[in-house]
């Protein structure tokens, strides 16, 4: 088989707007060599051409795994945002783009392909893999409180409340790091409702209202501790 003449016979046919007799063309290499690149990358322009998205999409993602495969990741991001334009239902393709990101070490970007999956499976009511994206995201970000936040109220809503007031407390403990009292406050409301015979919490609560001169969520606290030990 001579290749080059091949490539060359298709050249002349997609000029003259022969797309499907230039797809035949190119199949005769893809039989033999079903991983070149160069002819994956022909036969999802020509399918473009012809308004095929679905059928582009998978020849551009076989060409996306290639350079990822061979670790060429940009030129495999590059592939798969093509693919998410043509198919924008693709969920699997924005995991891949995230991983890839991830590669990448541009984490900005994973975390918001990531987020796209976690809605997604959010809306389809699939706690499992929303769950395991989530501890994706705080596994790669462990400091950002946000995703931590959602991870917790996911384990709430699914009544694994150890967890969430695991992750409740692990973000609380940043925020006051960082000294943002307003975030510590609504997050450790979070741990109360979990933990509502943590004393130590409700003292603390009460001293920071306090402090902010508000006595009646300063007073709510107080009564807690006051039951607890009169």
């Amino acid at each position: 088989m001579d290749k080059n003449k091949i490539i060359e016979a298709a050249g002349k046919l997609v000029a003259k707007g022969a797309y499907d007799k230039a797809i035949k063309e190119y199949q005769k290499i893809l039989e033999v060599d079903p991983k070149d690149v160069r002819i994956l990358q022909k036969m999802g322009e020509l399918y473009q051409k012809k308004n095929d998205n679905a059928q582009a999409a998978t020849f551009i993602m076989k060409v996306a795994e290639s350079y990822a495969k061979d670790g060429f990741f940009l030129k495999a991001v590059a592939q798969y945002k093509q693919v998410l334009k043509l198919d924008p239902t693709l969920i699997d393709i924005n995991v891949q783009l995230a991983e890839l990101h991830q590669q990448l070490q541009l984490m900005g970007e994973a975390m918001a392909y990531y987020q796209i999956v976690a809605n997604h499976y959010d809306k389809q009511g699939d706690v499992k893999k929303s769950l395991d994206v989530l501890r994706k995201m705080v596994d790669l970000d462990p400091d950002n409180v946000q995703s931590r936040v959602k991870l917790a109220d996911l384990y709430i809503r699914e009544r694994m409340n150890d967890e969430a007031s695991g992750e409740l407390q692990r973000a609380a403990e940043h925020l006051k790091r960082q000294n943002r009292i307003d975030d510590y406050l609504r997050v450790a409301e979070k741990i109360t409702a979990l933990r509502p015979d943590d004393l130590v919490l409700a003292r603390e609560l009460a001293d920071i209202y306090l402090q902010r001169n508000d006595q009646k969520r300063a007073l709510a606290k107080l009564q807690v501790c006051f039951k607890a030990d009169p």
